[in-house]
């Protein structure tokens, strides 16, 4: 209701503001009379439809002034002060509406001033106002264009702004997915591996003879558990905070490649770790990628590869690239029916650093996995070697 009254008002109150100050000057010349007060109303009713339909109440502006022009001997003296109406709504035409409507106002403006200009040439006519009548005619409709082009200008940058906060939350959201999609592997490397070394414990505890022997498995299987929830929480945590508070573990990197091996080892399975050259630099980022590369596969090869007898991990640090590679030997590998995101997990890490991995059954049997990072791409300053 407030806001129906408040445009009730911008609409009425200009138009009596206009009407009445079109009257003050006729009581200077001894009016107004009934004729001049009913014409000036009439003249300025139109104008309460000029955000609606300019052109339209230009024209009934136009008529009224016209007519009562004409009516009076075309004569300069007989144009009433109302007549400043007409281009108060050339304004508002030039302003709404399109290039063919806004000619047509001008025109009919430019009516007035070129009557007074012919009369002057041909007889006794006052062509003192011509001047003045086109100036102000001109104005008018410049002013009404100017209009225009500023509120087209600020409707085109607000669409901008607007355009930009989408963009901003489209990536956002493209950000968080990602993100998920990265926690999402990270919770199945550390979950399936962890999980991997507890079945293979308790299968080895079910099989043991040695009473002592099934305890350590068993001891082995409690740790290996808590070592998987704390992981689990931990990235559990991220996706339901994105405050980074300090107490949040550190992402695991090639010095954690011995307990690795270790759990590997619990499990039953005799595994080594051999690096050779000389370690480089490694951000973090790449030192993950490396860790969960061999995380994922001696979880392959406890899960998949039957019969393994043992299975090896090198870091070979060559000049400008490191190689990892992790084999295994033992009978060939049993494929899952439904295949995992394992292996595409490792190529989407090792290739965010702009390298390879290659993964296939060795010719000697068994199965391979090799990785190869260029240092250039993954080196950076600051970053620490962590070599195992």
């Amino acid at each position: 209701m407030r806001r129906v009254g408040g445009s009730v008002v911008w609409s009425v109150g200009p138009v009596v503001a206009g009407a009445v100050l079109a009257i003050g000057p006729l009581v200077r010349f001894g009016g107004p009379t009934a004729a001049e007060v009913a014409v000036t109303a009439l003249a300025w009713a139109p104008a309460v439809a000029r955000a609606r339909a300019p052109f339209a109440a230009f024209l009934a502006s136009a008529a009224v002034v016209v007519g009562w022009w004409v009516l009076h001997g075309l004569e300069a003296r007989a144009l009433l002060p109302a007549g400043v109406v007409v281009w108060w709504l050339l304004v508002w035409v030039a302003d709404r509406c399109d290039p063919r409507r806004v000619a047509t106002a001008l025109g009919v403006c430019l009516v007035v001033p070129l009557a007074l200009g012919a009369a002057a040439l041909t007889g006794p006519g006052d062509g003192a106002a011509v001047v003045p009548l086109v100036a102000v005619t001109v104005t008018a409709a410049v002013v009404g264009r100017d209009r225009r082009t500023r509120r087209a200008y600020l409707v085109a940058l607000q669409d901008r702004a607007e355009r930009a906060e989408r963009e901003r939350d489209a990536r956002a959201r493209v950000a968080v997915m990602e993100e998920r999609a990265r926690i999402a592997r990270e919770l199945h490397d550390v979950v399936a591996h962890n999980l991997s070394v507890m079945t293979a414990l308790a299968d080895g505890a079910g099989y043991a003879q040695d009473g002592e022997q099934a305890a350590r498995a068993v001891r082995q299987i409690a740790t290996t558990g808590r070592e998987a929830l704390a992981e689990m929480h931990r990235l559990v945590g991220v996706l339901r905070t994105d405050d980074d508070g300090p107490g949040r573990a550190p992402a695991p990197g090639l010095d954690g490649l011995s307990a690795v091996v270790e759990q590997v080892r619990a499990a039953g399975l005799p595994t080594s770790l051999t690096v050779t050259g000389r370690p480089a630099p490694l951000v973090a980022g790449a030192q993950l990628a490396v860790h969960r590369l061999v995380q994922e596969a001696l979880t392959n090869t406890l899960r998949h590869a039957r019969g393994a007898r043992s299975a090896a991990v090198r870091l070979d640090w060559r000049a400008g690239e490191l190689a990892v590679e992790v084999t295994d030997e033992g009978g060939p590998a049993v494929l899952p029916e439904r295949p995992g995101h394992g292996l595409v997990g490792m190529r989407e890490r090792v290739a965010a650093w702009d390298g390879t991995v290659v993964a296939g059954p060795r010719p000697e049997g068994g199965w391979r996995v090799a990785a190869v990072l260029p240092l250039a791409v993954v080196g950076a300053e600051g970053a620490g070697t962590a070599a195992p």
